[in-house]
């Protein structure tokens, strides 16, 4: 697959990755954490493919220094990245509002007694 392939593919993936990322918020916030921990992983996922493509387009680069690079390589990794940091930031989210489930719960079951 080309570089310029490459560099595509990581944009589809790391892109997906981010709004998986940002479905499983919302679906937390709703209190479908299960749901919320699905998307996650589905995310990860995403972005482990996305990085498989960003080391074969740096083995290539290592392999040819020569190689100039672009713009859009240059987005392809701005996009990686943010959906890394999306992803990040989702994992604790989830979890945050999980224990908040978690608490709400143990109210109700408090008030029934």
């Amino acid at each position: 697959m080309s570089i310029e392939n490459q560099t595509m593919q990581i944009i589809v993936y790391a892109g997906n990755a981010k709004s998986m990322a940002m479905t499983a918020i919302k679906m937390a916030k709703m209190g479908e954490i299960e749901n919320a921990q699905e998307k996650l992983t589905e995310s990860r996922e995403h972005l482990k493919i996305a990085h498989q493509h960003h080391t074969k387009i740096l083995q290539e680069y290592a392999k040819n220094p020569e190689e100039p690079t672009n713009m859009f390589m240059t987005h392809a990794q701005d996009h990686l990245m943010s959906a890394m940091t999306a992803n990040d930031f989702a994992v604790e989210f989830v979890e945050l509002y999980g224990t908040i489930e978690g608490l709400k719960a143990a109210v109700k079951s408090l008030e029934k007694k």
